[in-house]
């Protein structure tokens, strides 16, 4: 028998396209803090297509994240645009819970609604949606897995480019870093994640189980929809190595992750385990906006001194 709370989630995609159970008019709600416009892709032409994902939309804490996210590549210039209310959920983990038939149905929609727009390439804001799209869409008639990129790969990009104009040395705190088991093990990107983090002038020191290595957050598989039996929570351990088992140790400012399913774990982690004190959980992606902000602010000051002399 399926658990009671997969069992929920799964209905809500069912009947609503999300694990919420909210209503689709809803989904892009977390862009009204914007001071921007977010380009709708159904109306305009685009080099990347954001999927944003369930979490990002809905998730009040990942929507800092979309949100930042948004930031950076209006800050870059990208060219853009995201589904607005026409986007449902990946079904990534939906298919891990056995739901295969609901699985066809939202991959065949949601190919249906990649169709309806003119874009180049496909950025996802989650590693489950990146890995699905990636490398099982193909299944149900989808011909760009080759053009599917997590977020990380393409402000990589953008980093390397100067498009975003960092020094690197912006930032000072010590952070680690939480390879997801989507983007890593599962498709073999460690280092763009790694390479953003650096980009802002962090320290970055290494948690013991790493890379191919790393443990889960507890959060894939459905497992983010039920409730542990475990003394310690998998993200309570995690939470544990990052403060006691890197280099740094009780030093490590910050928790550094890349998937809104490990935020939404950690943050869970860090109030359950007595660590909202000790540290942070921060998306890469925050933590690049911090960079730009320090970036910025240290311009405007600079031309302030300039202006008084």
């Amino acid at each position: 028998q399926m658990n009671k709370n997969v069992e929920e989630a799964v209905m809500n995609v069912f009947q609503k396209g999300n694990t919420f159970g909210d209503p689709d008019r809803k989904r892009p709600d977390w862009t009204d803090e914007l001071d921007f416009e977010v380009p709708d892709a159904r109306e305009q032409s685009v080099e990347y297509l954001w999927y944003v994902g369930d979490y990002p939309s809905y998730d009040e804490r990942n929507q800092h994240v979309a949100r930042s996210l948004a930031r950076v590549f209006e800050e870059a210039g990208v060219s853009y645009g995201i589904l607005y209310e026409d986007e449902q959920n990946d079904g990534n983990d939906i298919r891990r819970v056995g739901e295969e038939g609901l699985f066809e149905m939202v991959a065949e929609e949601n190919i249906e609604a990649f169709r309806e727009c003119d874009y180049e390439k496909v950025v996802c804001t989650d590693p489950h949606s990146y890995n699905t799209f990636k490398n099982e869409y193909e299944q149900f008639g989808f011909e760009d897995g080759d053009s599917v990129y997590h977020y990380t790969q393409v402000v990589e990009n953008l980093v390397n480019e100067g498009a975003l104009g960092l020094s690197g040395t912006e930032l000072d705190d010590t952070v680690t870093y939480h390879d997801p088991c989507h983007l890593g093990r599962y498709n073999g990107e460690f280092e763009a994640p790694r390479e953003v983090v650096r980009a802002t002038g962090v320290t970055l020191d290494e948690m013991p189980r790493n890379r191919s290595e790393s443990f889960c957050c507890g959060g894939g598989g459905g497992g983010l929809w039920m409730d542990f039996d475990e003394e310690t929570k998998p993200s309570e351990e995690r939470i544990r190595e990052a403060l006691e088992d890197t280099d740094a140790g009780p030093d490590v400012d910050r928790f550094v992750v890349a998937c809104p399913m490990c935020m939404t774990m950690y943050e869970d982690g860090r109030k359950t385990g007595g660590y909202e004190d000790d540290i942070e959980i921060t998306d890469v992606t925050e933590l690049l906006v911090e960079a730009i902000d320090a970036k910025n602010e240290g311009s405007s000051a600079g031309a302030t001194s300039a202006a008084a002399d």
